[in-house]
């Protein structure tokens, strides 16, 4: 079985206040775009780093793609649906680069609970969270499909999959539980992010 590995990382990091772009953020020794890639890597057979073409990001062991250009830039919807387009693929998992927290163990036991539907999609705090899933080949049409009519909101666009959503409860019973969820877009994020890791990697 195809595993495609789809790595986000066009954001522009904009609130951590600092020149680069979010994905070459340092945080804990590492940039958040090694992080993501290395997290992918354990899960899958070929993984692609999606971001605008006129991103300057190092892509080491990955291919580039860019966003396709009628949507560049106008969320992770288009990034989404340039990754899960670059290659055929039995199954994907799509990861954000600012959640530096999800594990590739945490991944995979999310996968477990996709069963027959088109994606499962964690949904901590009750906010589904597209940009950290798994989808099934024939997400990618459908995704496709509803930015072609305009949609831009990538939770809306999975959500129309009728995705399987792991709710609070069992995602406190999967590895590193909520505090994984954390979304680092805030320097106060990051630094948060960073202890947890230190904590982690130190435990």
């Amino acid at each position: 079985m195809s595993v495609l590995g789809v790595l986000l990382a066009g954001g522009r990091g904009v609130r951590l206040r600092t020149d680069l772009p979010k994905a070459l953020v340092p945080c804990a020794g590492r940039t958040l775009l090694a992080r993501a890639h290395a997290t992918l890597a354990a899960l899958a057979d070929q993984v692609v780093v999606v971001a605008p073409a006129e991103m300057a990001l190092p892509v080491a062991g990955g291919e580039r793609v860019a966003d396709p250009p009628e949507a560049s830039g106008e969320g992770p919807l288009a990034g989404l649906v340039a990754g899960l387009g670059a290659r055929a693929f039995d199954d994907a998992v799509v990861l954000a680069v600012d959640l530096p927290l999800v594990s590739a163990e945490l991944l995979r036991a999310l996968r477990s609970g996709r069963g027959k539907a088109v994606a499962v999609l964690a949904m901590p705090g009750s906010a589904p969270q597209p940009l950290a899933a798994w989808y099934a080949p024939q997400a990618a049409a459908r995704l496709a499909g509803a930015l072609a009519r305009g949609e831009r909101s990538a939770t809306a666009a999975a959500l129309s999959l009728e995705p399987v959503l792991v709710a609070d409860a069992q995602l406190a019973t999967l590895p590193g539980g909520l505090d994984a969820w954390l979304n680092v877009n805030t320097p106060a994020d990051l630094a948060l992010a960073e202890r947890r890791l230190s904590a982690r990697e130190h435990a």
